[in-house]
């Protein structure tokens, strides 16, 4: 239970990091020949994507409490 609890936290930072309209390359270190370029609807996508990954995150955070509370 707690690794996919992890699994999200993990998957949720890194979805983020990657829509960081700061960076015009992944992570910010490599050339600009491999720049993400995202369309808009793209960036919809990831967003709405983000969007769930945080919601599971925050509902399994909940889960996780009260399975913990009862036993």
């Amino acid at each position: 239970m707690k690794f996919l609890w992890y699994l999200l936290g993990f998957v949720t930072m890194i979805l983020i990091l990657i829509n960081n309209p700061k960076f015009t390359t992944l992570g910010g270190f490599s050339s600009k020949s491999n720049s993400l370029n995202f369309t808009r609807s793209t960036q919809k996508n990831l967003q709405i994507i983000i969007i769930i990954n945080i919601c599971l995150f925050l509902g399994w955070t909940i889960l996780y409490l009260f399975s913990s509370a009862i036993h």
